[in-house]
Order: structure tokens, then C-alpha cells, then sequence
């Protein structure tokens, strides 16, 4: 029942890179109070609107890659400006800065990773959403906190640093980067491109927690098939007969309802993860039969329908291990309707090196966390929160990171996606002070590790 995707490492050989040792992650004691209170609200108000105001969406990201590799180059920084191309049309290109805040040696590498592109566009919007209307405290638009607010905070932190004089040992890396939307494109393309670090923090909007788990992603397709049958029909054609829907339909009954957590000792072999509370689970997202009525939509025979889902993991799965969880649960559907017929995809063709990406763990008792903890309990008055409630449900780009450089990462930015009624949604929107928070929360955990 396995197609010709089924080898767990494709999509992965031509990204892991070797590891070399990498520097320790020890907390200096330098005082980072100078580098907070250079922090300027306005600064990051102007930012953020500008950012708003430049058009960003995927593949389009050439103005905001500009806005940024400016304002770094003002501030001291070394930019290099990567092109990009498209990963399934080589005529499209676009471009993303590599800030380079150069240490005086001896320190970490410091990766500070965000995305340019915005969520999905939709409709519904209330407010212009490229107007970046600041009123009550909240800034509005497309973008302002996915990701465009974390770009912005994490920019912010390190012109603060700069600005109060604090000399770091270790360089630091700012990479707001294409095409998120597209798996993560512009972060697989910087990392090919040979940049390498010691820690990474992924600003993405987690309500200024610090995630230090998050689950993965991978997707499956199932094409499953049947003889054309016509209303008139012999005995022996009928038993070899079931509609592809329905036999997509048996799948979808065994695996469970979208958004239900699988339960634990039952078809999928996985281990719970205390920070995951409902996960793993998954979503139907597309499903396709053609028929000769009707013109084809997919190109595919009109004997076969095709079905196409994500599962949400947790640490200790991988591509490999569900495709034998799946491949026993098609077997045991295959053994009560003898004339079920499916092919497994897995990784779904086209979704190797896009959403196929390992759940995320950095111990929380580890320096990065507690450096990002550490300020952010400075930055906002309040116990840092740690664990996946943030991001509970999300991946990142720092996925992607931490599975290719096999280093300690975490997610973490301002932006509470709990506020919508669903997400995406239009009338995004952040608070100026979880900017300002971030900003001074990433200040101190950059001092605290580089210096």
C-alpha cells in the first residue's frame, strides 16, 4: 500500500547538516538594564507600522526585505541580502537580509529567526489592513503579529543593545525570512545558504511565552480506487466494488474526527507528552473524486478519489513511524473489505521540504530558556510562562531549525491568536506593549547568552 514517497529520511537527507561542538550556552552577568531602558517605544511603535504598511505576502517580500536590511545596516549591523527561489516555480524569486551583529569573539552564535510573510490573506477585514491603525493600544494589520511583530521586536532588541554600548562576546544573527507560509521556504534556503548558530530563538507569536516544546507536522494522502461501475453490473463486479469515497470514508472512521485527540494505545504508536495535552491529532484538509460528468479539477482518473491530511505530533514520532502506524491500520481495513484498494503518500507528495517537520523540544532548564524567562519576567512585571501553551498546536520555522542544525531552540514573540473567534483570521492586531515587551525580553536573554 506504500507509494513511492514512503522513505521516512526524503526531504530530509539534502538539509541535516553535520554538527560540529558547539560553543556551551553559559549566562553572563553583565547588566542588561542599560539595554531595556534604551528600548523606545515609539521606535518600535514606527517599526511595526512601517512594516505594516509595506505588502509582504509570500514570494512578494522584496520591499520589507529592503525596509529591514536598512534599518539593520543604520544600526550598525553587517547585512547580506539572499535571493530566493520559489520552491516549485524557478521563475520566482524573492529576497531575505542576514543582519550580522559581530561579537568580539569567544561567545555563542546567537540565531534570532522571523518571517516576513504574513498569515493567510483573507477576506472580512473591518479596518484597512494595510493602514497599521494604532488606536487604544493595539496596532492593526495584516501581519502584526504573524510575523510581522516579531520581526520588529526582535530588530528592536538588538538597536538597544547597540544603542546602550553593551559589547557582546558572540555574534548574533537577525534573519526575518520568505515564504513561512510555504513551510518554511526562506529558513530552509538561509540554512542551504551555510548559516550556522549555536541557539536560536524563533519569534513567533506565542502571547510572550516562552515555547520550548512545540509539535510537528506531516502530511499524508491517501488515493484510493475502484472499477467504473455503471448501474448495470454482474454479481462478481459488484463484489469487487466499493466507491472510492466510501473507502475514504472507512479511513476517516478509523483514524477519528479532525481536532480529536488520538487516544493513547490505540491504532497510532506514540508516547504523551505532558506539555501536548490533546496531541497527537489531526485535520482532513482536501479531498478530491473526479467523475465524467463533470470537467476534471485534479487530472486524476475518475476511478480513483483522493484524500489529503496533516497529523500534529509529538516528540518521538516521525515520518516513519506513522507511516507503519498507517500501513497497519490499511491492512486491517483491507482484511474486513477484501476489495479496499489504497495507495499511501507519506510525506504527501509536494509536502517533503514544506510541512514535514519534527516536534520541537528544548529543556526547560536549559540557558536559553532561562535567559528568555529571565527577561521576560523583567519586561513585564509577571512569572515568565514556559511550556507549549502559547504555541500549543503550532509549528514553526524553529522546527525546521532545530531538526537541520540540531541546536537548542525556542519560539517565542508577542501576538495571542486565542483573542480571534478563528485563526486565520482578518482584523489581526497586537498590543504596543507586548511589542515592547518582547523587545526588552529578547534584549536581555541576547546579552545574557553573547556576552
Amino acid at each position: 500500500m506504500s507509494g513511492p514517497l514512503s522513505d521516512p529520511d526524503l526531504g530530509r537527507k539534502s538539509e541535516v547538516v553535520s554538527h560540529k561542538p558547539r560553543r556551551p550556552a553559559v549566562l553572563s552577568t553583565i547588566d542588561t538594564r542599560p539595554a531595556l531602558a534604551a528600548i523606545d517605544p515609539r521606535r518600535v511603535l514606527d517599526l511595526e507600522q512601517r512594516s505594516i504598511r509595506t505588502p509582504s505576502s509570500t514570494f512578494e517580500e522584496g520591499d520589507i526585505a529592503d525596509l529591514y536590511a536598512d534599518y539593520m545596516s543604520a544600526m550598525g549591523l553587517e547585512v547580506e541580502m539572499q535571493k530566493v527561489t520559489h520552491p516549485f516555480d524557478a521563475k520566482r524569486r524573492s529576497r531575505q537580509p542576514i543582519g550580522r551583529l559581530k561579537g568580539t569573539g569567544g561567545g555563542p552564535t546567537l540565531l534570532i529567526n522571523a518571517h516576513m510573510d504574513p498569515g493567510v490573506e483573507m477576506s472580512g477585514w473591518t479596518v484597512d489592513p494595510y493602514a497599521a491603525k494604532f488606536e487604544d493600544g493595539w496596532i492593526w494589520g495584516m501581519g502584526a503579529h504573524d510575523d510581522k511583530g516579531g520581526c520588529v521586536a526582535a530588530i528592536c532588541a538588538l538597536e538597544a543593545i547597540v544603542h546602550s554600548g553593551i559589547r557582546l562576546k558572540g555574534d548574533v544573527l537577525m534573519t526575518p525570512v520568505v515564504a513561512h507560509k510555504l513551510g518554511g521556504a526562506g529558513t530552509r534556503a538561509l540554512l542551504r545558504h551555510g548559516v550556522r548558530a549555536d541557539l536560536c530563538i524563533n519569534m513567533e507569536h506565542s502571547n510572550n511565552t516562552i515555547a520550548n516544546v512545540c509539535v510537528g507536522v506531516v502530511m499524508v494522502r491517501f488515493v484510493c480506487s475502484a472499477p467504473e461501475l455503471f448501474f448495470r453490473y454482474s454479481p462478481q463486479a459488484r463484489a469487487a466494488y466499493i466507491n472510492p469515497i466510501e473507502q475514504q470514508m472507512e479511513i476517516v472512521r478509523r483514524i477519528g474526527p479532525s481536532l480529536t485527540p488520538i487516544a493513547a494505545g490505540g491504532w497510532m504508536t506514540f508516547t504523551p507528552h505532558p506539555e501536548l495535552p490533546g496531541f497527537p491529532t489531526h485535520t482532513f484538509d482536501v479531498m478530491h473524486k473526479e467523475h465524467y460528468y463533470f470537467k476534471s479539477a485534479t487530472g486524476r482518473s475518475t476511478r480513483e478519489c483522493e484524500l489529503t491530511l496533516q497529523f500534529r505530533t509529538v516528540p518521538g514520532q516521525t515520518v516513519a513511524t506513522i507511516e507503519s502506524d498507517l500501513e497497519r491500520l490499511l491492512a486491517r481495513i483491507k482484511q474486513d473489505h477484501p476489495a479496499f484498494n489504497c495507495m499511501l503518500e507519506i510525506p504527501a507528495r509536494g509536502t517533503e521540504q514544506t510541512w514535514n517537520q519534527r516536534a520541537m523540544v528544548c529543556p526547560a532548564d536549559h540557558p536559553l530558556v532561562a535567559a528568555l524567562a529571565e527577561g521576560q519576567t523583567l519586561a513585564s512585571g509577571q512569572p515568565a510562562m514556559v511550556g507549549a501553551h502559547g504555541r500549543l498546536g503550532n509549528v514553526g520555522d524553529g522546527n525546521i531549525v532545530q531538526e537541520v542544525l540540531g541546536i537548542p531552540t525556542v519560539q517565542y514573540g508577542p501576538g495571542d491568536i486565542r483573542v480571534y473567534k478563528e485563526w486565520p483570521t482578518p482584523d489581526e492586531r497586537v498590543r504596543l506593549s507586548d511589542l515592547v515587551t518582547a523587545a526588552k525580553a529578547v534584549a536581555h536573554a541576547t546579552v545574557r547568552l553573547c556576552s
